[in-house]
């Protein structure tokens, strides 16, 4: 059983819960065949403190295209899922990035990636941190971007560590 993630920003805490790790574990790439999974990162932000618990993930759905190297996220019901949630949450819960799997051990993020989470920050209002995640084999890593397009890797977690693999 995989376990939670705590990551360190500056001063802001990231958890993430152990029922997302156990879902990003479940479809990361284990073989040739296996194909990209993805979808969208949903928590709480603690707004004195700026602490994020990340404790709400959507997974692949019908209409998302996946490949062995490549996930778009096509399918509507992701943003419906997150929109519910909202909602049901007296509007506590916020967007908190992307995530999705790379064929490799120890992730980095494409051209696409980039593009797209440049195109997330550029559409979202006010000074927000987005925090991506691509999961690899090996490990995960999380990057954050800001306001001003700048991504940082923040961390890289292998699986050992959490009770993965």
């Amino acid at each position: 059983m995989s376990n939670d993630i705590a990551i360190i920003v500056n001063k802001r805490k990231i958890k993430v819960c152990h029922n997302i790790t156990h879902t990003l574990l479940e479809y990361m790439q284990k073989g040739f065949f296996s194909k990209e999974a993805g979808g969208i990162l949903i928590g709480k932000e603690n707004k004195s403190n700026e602490n994020i618990i990340i404790n709400h993930i959507t997974v692949p759905m019908p209409k998302d295209e996946r490949k062995h190297n490549r996930f778009i996220r096509k399918d509507k019901r992701h943003i419906e899922l997150f929109e519910n949630l909202y909602k049901k949450s007296d509007e506590t819960l916020r967007y908190i990035g992307e995530w999705h799997t790379h064929p490799e051990a120890i992730p980095n993020f494409s051209c696409i990636d980039l593009k797209n989470w440049k195109k997330i920050s550029k559409d979202s209002k006010g000074d927000v941190k987005f925090y991506h995640i691509i999961v690899g084999y090996e490990a995960i890593r999380m990057w954050e971007i800001n306001n001003t397009l700048q991504v940082r890797l923040i961390k890289t977690i292998f699986w050992k560590d959490v009770g993965g693999n």
